[in-house]
């Protein structure tokens, strides 16, 4: 099938609608200071994404850029909304640096263990500042692009897992073959939540 739905405490996960029928809508934030999740498995404690910019290089406006065309990619093929917000303690999605750096980048789902799927409540993404990062493909694998890895981390952040070790951009394998979704992603976003102003479907 080409993807993996996220399991945890043995069933999957999912962002709740307020309104059946209607599309889930989850905010985002950026990390602008230190903050703590002391029942993160990943993501604990999340810095300020500056140095991480500066050490690569990289504009903020540029950075922001890339974090929304992540979020579109995925609310284009589902049906789930996201809005960029300024305060990150009240977002449901958290974006920011690793206080304590590590691998490459991770992300954390919080979620109410009742019901099937569970309730996201609220999701970490966090990049590891001391690692390069870019924007764009060049060939060089050690710096991983930016859009491509926010997209795969949102994923995780809305309840996918890795399915393979390379051919969908949830794969946990980094390659420059496309920076878009492919078959597998988009037929496991859309088992979730359903097609693009389409009612999302009543299980997994």
């Amino acid at each position: 099938m080409g993807f993996e739905l996220l399991q945890l405490e043995g069933a999957t996960v999912r962002w709740a609608s307020s309104k059946p029928g209607d599309p889930p809508r989850v905010t985002y934030a950026i990390a602008r200071d230190t903050m703590s999740f002391d029942k993160a498995r990943n993501c604990s404690e999340i810095v300020s994404i500056d140095t991480l910019l500066g050490a690569s290089h990289i504009e903020r406006p540029q950075f922001e850029r890339e974090l929304k065309a992540a979020f579109d990619l995925w609310q284009q093929a589902a049906n789930i909304e996201f809005a960029e917000i300024d305060d990150a303690k009240s977002a449901d999605i958290v974006i920011g640096a690793q206080a304590v750096p590590t691998g490459r980048a991770f992300a954390n789902v919080d979620y109410k263990p009742s019901g099937e799927p569970h309730s996201i409540r609220r999701s970490l993404i966090c990049l590891n500042p001391d690692q390069p990062w870019k924007i764009g493909f060049d060939g060089n694998l050690a710096a991983y692009d930016l859009r491509y890895t926010l997209a795969h981390e949102i994923g995780h952040a809305i309840g996918l897992d890795h399915p393979s070790p390379e051919g969908q951009l949830m794969s946990f394998r980094y390659a420059e073959n496309f920076r878009q979704l492919q078959p597998g992603d988009l037929s496991g976003v859309t088992r979730i939540y359903g097609t693009r102003n389409a009612a999302p479907p009543t299980r997994n």
